[in-house]
């Protein structure tokens, strides 16, 4: 897949994504290939989420993941 993330369910979350075709996904755009090389040399970028900053203790959702 072209769009990688790794996000800490810590709160608030943290993540680091990072894809290959411009925020736009449009190839006629000349900020199309700008992350191109991050791409593939495994680099990520930091995200941000647009929510509170105050921390809570409490669990608000779980989640397993299962490998086949």
């Amino acid at each position: 897949p072209s769009w990688r993330m790794i996000v800490e369910m810590s709160s608030p979350p943290t993540a680091l994504g990072i894809y290959p075709g411009g925020q736009s996904g449009n190839p006629g755009s000349k900020y199309y290939d700008n992350f191109i090389d991050d791409w593939a040399a495994g680099n990520y970028h930091s995200l941000n989420f647009l929510q509170s900053d105050i921390k809570t203790e409490a669990v608000i959702d779980t989640q397993t993941l299962i490998s086949n």
